[in-house]
């Protein structure tokens, strides 16, 4: 058994601690434990059958993923209805992961940016279809973010948005982790603005705990909630989670 320090990680929401998680810190030898804990549950939202079999009769050009429930959905909407994937329609997805569950799902991905988030999809995305302004379908969360549907829109795209999932917080949260399992963490690791809403309506962070956020959109959520002197993880990247714990 080793006697370094061991860095307690609590990171929100699913994860299978991949290759990615490092285990130890090079610069100091601290052992890093992640703890993933999901903090939101998913509501399926209807979806009409005349509107799926306008989507699949009249293909748009691009379907944009923008996360693995987006996928899983989606998917679970088409089988429902009894309609197959138009071929025709290229698929973007916005990181790996999504990627990875899309093909799972039997979608092929034909776009993904070099890196996470929806700057850098935006800004690749624009350069993959250059002078064209092709259609986009967007499924997503009731109530998401509408950066990239804007933005798709003010470069003269018809863009289809469609909420087909809601999100909401996990109500059993408390029985999932206490008070004392926070006060032996030392980095609360923030994934979203939702998730941030959810665990801090039922806990308070004690002072000690390092808090930090996956992307921009979480760290100004964390601000606009008190979080001043919060923490986000260098371009998303968990190898340098180090530069967090500092």
């Amino acid at each position: 058994m080793s006697d370094r320090k061991t860095v307690r990680i609590l990171i929100t929401g699913e994860h299978d601690e991949p290759a990615s998680f490092p285990k130890s810190l090079p610069e100091d030898g601290r052992e890093l434990e992640w703890i993933s804990l999901p903090v939101l549950r998913f509501e399926r939202l209807p979806v009409a059958p005349e509107l799926v079999e306008r989507l699949v009769h009249k293909p748009m050009e691009w379907i944009v993923f923008t996360s693995q429930r987006a996928v899983r959905f989606w998917s679970d909407c088409l089988m429902e209805h009894g309609f197959d994937f138009p071929v025709e329609t290229q698929v973007a997805c916005i990181g790996e992961k999504t990627a990875q569950v899309a093909t799972q799902e039997g979608f092929t991905p034909d776009f993904i940016p070099s890196q996470p988030g929806s700057e850098f999809f935006l800004e690749e995305f624009e350069e993959v279809i250059g002078r064209n302004r092709p259609s986009v379908f967007l499924p997503m969360a009731e109530g998401a973010r509408l950066t990239i549907r804007n933005r798709l829109r003010d470069l003269g795209c018809e863009v289809k948005s469609l909420p087909l999932y809601r999100t909401l917080p996990r109500e059993d949260l408390r029985q999932a982790f206490d008070e004392k399992q926070l006060q032996q963490t030392q980095c609360l690791l923030f994934t979203s603005p939702s998730s941030v809403d959810a665990f801090t309506n039922v806990f308070t962070i004690p002072p000690k705990v390092i808090i930090a956020s996956l992307g921009y959109y979480t760290a100004r959520h964390l601000e606009q909630k008190g979080f001043s002197d919060q923490r986000m993880l260098p371009a998303g990247d968990f190898q340098r989670i180090g530069e967090v714990l500092r």
